[in-house]
């Protein structure tokens, strides 16, 4: 097989540097040597989270965090309100529904996050609405919740808020605690610039009272048993640990840079990015974009499906499609985690030339 750079949307280029640690050798999940890992990797997140709250770590996709998340509530409780700007909102939804949960939504236009106003409203609307589940970055769209203005609401209003991160956390600014997070999801194979195979979970001593009490059925996602095992600094289950080397390894470059320089080098690439796309005068498709990716939207009669085919395969650099409604119609563009600003500029001119070229056939 060619050989390709990875610009998706996750997993994500990832340096050699730290590849490599992926073929260390194998260490047994119940002795010291994995115990010293998993800690590491907890405090780093905490770190790069603000918080001290419990960090659970799954070997699933980020896509098993939020089945976690789910199926530790309690449906009887009240009311879920998913506040979606993309497809992985939906996921939400349907996560839920298939937890027996009655669900609402509230979904943006296409490009727009969700106006925190309109949550507000809905939730005054209706005491019986106890969740918030929504996402900081859907990767699906390119778009930028409101997250702290939707925490508040949460807190004022008696209720949890819930969020998927896997794409956002480590691009866009996010403070666990005073954003008013109840839990968060998120995986190692996005911003945080590791590769797949881990999601990660905290959850604040406010909502764990719920799941301590919660009886919906689970088992391979049960946080009570994943707490005996935190306290042992172990998993229930068997965990990936060649990938927890590699993002053991990501957390602590993120740490020794500071997370707010990492925030602002995501969003130093994306306005480079940016700047050279709208030179060109393409049109970007986020009214509110995250630093973690940016998309390209396409004229009519430009179908982006041929032309991430044709760079991956003349040029070696392999885009994101849309997803859904969207796919054929936009191209992701994914700066997220080391990727250096050089490969950024060279890549956004490929870009740029195989679409000019078919923007002259139409």
């Amino acid at each position: 097989m060619k050989k390709y750079l990875l610009l998706t949307v996750g997993p994500v280029y990832v340096p050699k540097n730290l590849l490599k640690r992926a073929s260390d050798d194998l260490i047994y999940h119940r002795e010291e040597k994995f115990h010293d890992l998993l800690s590491s990797v907890v405090s780093q997140l905490q770190k790069i989270l603000f918080t001290k709250n419990k960090i659970f770590i799954f070997a699933s996709s980020g896509t098993g965090a939020m089945e976690a998340a789910v199926s530790n509530l309690s449906p009887k409780i009240g009311k879920a309100l998913v506040v979606s700007c993309g497809r992985f909102g939906e996921r939400w939804r349907e996560i839920l529904r298939s937890f027996g949960y009655y669900v609402e939504i509230l979904r943006s236009e296409p490009g727009k996050p969700v106006n925190y106003e309109e949550v507000e409203r809905k939730i005054k609307l209706d005491d019986t609405i106890k969740y918030i589940f929504t996402t900081l970055t859907d990767t699906s769209t390119g778009v930028k919740q409101d997250i702290k203005n939707f925490g508040r609401i949460a807190r004022e209003n008696n209720c949890f808020l819930i969020v998927d991160g896997i794409c956002g956390i480590g691009a866009d600014e996010f403070y666990f605690d005073d954003f008013y997070c109840d839990i968060l999801c998120g995986a190692s194979q996005k911003a945080l610039g590791g590769i797949p195979g881990v999601s990660f979970l905290c959850a604040n001593e406010r909502v764990w009272e719920i799941i301590k009490k919660s009886n919906t059925p689970r088992y391979y996602f049960d946080l009570l048993n994943y707490e005996k095992f935190l306290n042992k600094k172990e998993t229930p289950f068997t965990p990936a640990i060649n990938t927890l080397y590699v993002f053991d390894s990501c957390l602590k470059k993120i740490n020794k840079l500071g997370i707010k320089k990492y925030w602002q080098n995501h969003a130093n690439r994306a306005n480079l990015v940016r700047k050279i796309l709208l030179k060109n005068n393409l049109e970007l498709f986020s009214l509110s974009p995250s630093n973690a990716l940016t998309i390209i939207k396409m004229k009519e009669g430009i179908n982006s499906t041929q032309i991430i085919k044709e760079i991956k395969e003349k040029k070696g650099i392999l885009f994101s499609n849309g997803q859904g409604d969207l796919k054929g119609k936009i191209i992701r563009f994914s700066h997220m985690g080391f990727i250096d600003r050089k490969i950024l500029k060279r890549s956004a001119q490929v870009l740029i030339k195989e679409i000019k070229k078919y923007e002259k056939k139409i």
